[in-house]
């Protein structure tokens, strides 16, 4: 809702562009093969990492940078009860997170997702001083509780132009649902493009 922090939401809504995002990972599981069903239809997404997992998949994370993906900043810890955090602590695990992200990227971290999408006081402070662009969401697709055909009829339903779509890499099925969320999509008549594309962040 913009009332605490600027965040950037969706892009353009008479272009029929949208761009896909990636939370949570990178995931051992799942991740890699995110990658060869993206390649296959030749889409670029952002994955927004946890530091803690950048830790433990640091080879993922490179290969998903190598590929032409954008990364961004999900916090070191993803804690539960992160936005209760004094913005000190916050600014902490931020900071972490952009470091090992571009040592193992070698580029800098320019875009940073909140946990849950919440937003706050203390993390608007924080984000003062780690000065990201801030990213939400337009079209959840909640594919880590509801099942794939609930998640494609939701997306067939409420799609619109310069939405940004939120998935999650933690979800076990999101393979066959990635592959048949962008068929669809594109059917659909929009094209799927990166965020630094869709909310002109290019440089």
């Amino acid at each position: 809702m913009n009332f605490f922090l600027k965040a950037l939401n969706k892009g353009n809504p008479n272009v029929a562009k949208v761009a896909i995002t990636f939370d949570d990972g990178p995931d051992r599981e799942t991740s890699i093969e995110l990658l060869n069903v993206l390649k296959k239809h030749q889409v670029k997404a952002t994955f927004f990492c946890i530091g803690s997992k950048v830790e433990e998949n640091g080879h993922i994370l490179k290969e998903i940078s190598n590929s032409g993906h954008l990364i961004g900043n999900h916090t070191w810890s993803h804690a539960f009860l992160f936005d209760f955090f004094l913005p000190a602590k916050m600014i902490r695990e931020i900071q972490k997170t952009d470091t090992i992200i571009e040592h193992v990227t070698g580029t800098k971290v320019k875009l940073f997702r909140p946990p849950y999408g919440v937003t706050n006081p203390f993390l608007s402070k924080a984000l003062k001083k780690t000065k990201h662009t801030v990213i939400g969401w337009s079209l959840r697709t909640f594919d880590t509780t509801m099942g794939r055909q609930k998640v494609l009829d939701k997306i067939e339903r409420r799609l619109k132009n310069g939405d940004i779509i939120v998935f999650h890499d933690t979800n076990p099925n999101i393979i066959k649902l990635l592959d048949d969320a962008i068929i669809l999509i594109k059917q659909k008549g929009m094209e799927i493009v990166n965020l630094d594309e869709l909310l002109n962040l290019k440089d």
